[in-house]
């Protein structure tokens, strides 16, 4: 299973990941009658202890052994049970919502979407939060060059550009995380299933050094896909382009809630 290479990298994820921004959660929650919810793929517990924080009552699925337990240590409230969303057995109709953070993404789109639906209660909420990169002309070429030490197709889209294109498909919640994360996620059903998608989004600027871009890249698909007997050259490169640029690298996200209710 893909997602589960996260799992080696459990304590490296779970320090420098970045939380997503309180105002999605206000804006997911906004207006709803919120009490159990499920959150698909919780990794490390970092949603998952926002959430119990909030007074709501959580459960977690999540694949990755050593994610999960992080998880269960970070919410102590939250019940976390160890599998892939596609097998673990959940009750119909039992959910005031289905949050997922960069994670729904990895779930089999002929399953996930359906049982997600499956799982909620009518009217219920399905928040799915992601962290975009994007860029800029300043920024472009930093993001260029790293692609091509990856021999990576990185999608290199201005922020204008992402959020103009996920409110165009906002009739389609699985059209929304397919323009953002993942093509392969749209399937046409999905509208039938959930209502039109509300957006949220913040913007995210930093820069890291060579040994912060290390760490962060070392937690992402990207890297972890990278064949091991090519590992030290691409890290050595990515130092190498650091110092180019001055000993920092330069980040720009952009975190976005996709919130649709169950029809």
């Amino acid at each position: 299973m893909r997602g589960l290479r996260f799992n080696r990298i459990a304590a490296t994820y779970d320090r420098v990941r970045p939380g997503y921004p309180r105002q999605l959660l206000d804006t997911a929650l906004r207006d709803r009658t919120v009490t159990q919810v499920l959150e698909v793929g919780c990794g490390t517990g970092q949603l998952t202890g926002a959430l119990v924080a909030r007074g709501l009552e959580v459960q977690g699925v999540e694949p990755g052994p050593s994610l999960a337990e992080l998880a269960r240590k970070r919410a102590p409230g939250a019940v976390i049970h160890l599998g892939r969303f596609e097998d673990v057995s959940l009750p119909d109709a039992a959910f005031d919502a289905v949050f997922s953070a960069s994670a729904f993404h990895w779930i089999d789109p002929a399953v996930g979407w359906a049982k997600a639906a499956r799982v909620l209660r009518p009217g219920g909420t399905l928040a799915l939060l992601s962290h975009v990169y994007v860029t800029d002309d300043a920024t472009r070429a930093a993001h260029e060059a790293a692609a091509a030490i990856y021999g990576a197709d990185w999608r290199l889209r201005p922020e204008q550009e992402v959020l103009a294109g996920a409110r165009d498909r906002r009739g389609n919640v699985s059209e929304v995380l397919a323009w953002l994360d993942n093509p392969t996620m749209a399937v046409p059903e999905a509208a039938q299933l959930f209502g039109e998608v509300e957006l949220d989004a913040v913007p995210e600027r930093y820069d890291l050094d060579a040994g912060e871009l290390l760490d962060l890249q070392r937690t992402t698909a990207t890297h972890l896909y990278v064949d091991p007997a090519d590992l030290d050259r691409v890290e050595r490169k990515l130092v190498e382009l650091v110092e180019r640029l001055g000993g920092r690298f330069p980040i720009r996200q952009v975190a976005i809630a996709a919130v649709a209710e169950r029809r």
